[in-house]
């Protein structure tokens, strides 16, 4: 049985991922959102990260960043100094200085220079609009800005029931257990939950509606 270069690529251990594409050391979200409030553009830190806040902590292999595709231009100048790769399926390619970006791109990958490790992932946002953050997967499924991102400490991070929708996809171990530990308001939890059947992801839908619920209670 064969499968595609990016199924391969997303069941690789660390270990051997680290030792294809070189190491990561994330950029704590923090010194990422100082280093992106100069360029003016909406962003938002999403995965792992963003759904497990106010949950049970785990190490993160990586720190994820959404920003709107239209602000790049903005992110390309504040990261001047920065060396940007586009991430398609696997495969990776140098956005250089006055190259056009792929147009079908939707992550790019960031480190300092060659020899050095990856700090943080761009991943770019075509359909939000100034008003309401859009799915990419289904633009039935959005939510005001007001709903779909909130302040943590300074920073801004996608709600975790914003960021588990992109996790489904993956069903990973790891995806699996932030949905579990994710701390949703019952509200919150439905939005989700029904999200998720839209998306096709009928097991995960389940599981948020269960997670959601009570336990037995001893006599």
């Amino acid at each position: 049985m064969t499968v595609s270069f990016g199924e391969a690529v997303n069941s690789l251990d660390r270990a051997s991922f680290h030792a294809l594409y070189g190491p990561w050391d994330p950029m704590p979200p923090d010194e990422l959102a100082a280093l992106l409030a100069g360029g003016g553009a909406r962003y938002a830190i999403a995965g792992g990260r963003a759904a497990r806040v106010g949950a049970e902590p785990r190490g993160h292999g990586d720190t994820d960043v959404a920003i709107a595709a239209a602000d790049l231009g903005a992110v390309r100048v504040a990261l001047r100094d920065w060396h940007l790769w586009e991430a398609n399926d696997g495969a990776l390619r140098p956005l250089l200085p006055g190259v056009a970006l792929t147009p079908d791109c939707e992550q790019l990958w960031v480190r300092r220079a060659a020899g050095q490790p990856w700090r943080f992932e761009l991943l770019l946002d075509r359909l939000s609009t100034d008003q309401e953050w859009v799915c990419k997967r289904d633009p039935r499924i959005r939510r005001r800005w007001s709903q779909a991102v909130h302040d943590v400490g300074g920073v801004r991070y996608l709600r975790p029931e914003v960021a588990l929708l992109f996790k489904a996809r993956h069903d990973r171990p790891k995806d699996r257990a932030d949905l579990l530990a994710a701390q949703l308001g019952p509200a919150d939890r439905d939005w989700l939950a029904d999200a998720l059947d839209l998306l096709g992801h009928r097991e995960w839908a389940r599981l948020a509606r269960r997670s959601g619920q009570p336990g037995p209670t001893l006599a």
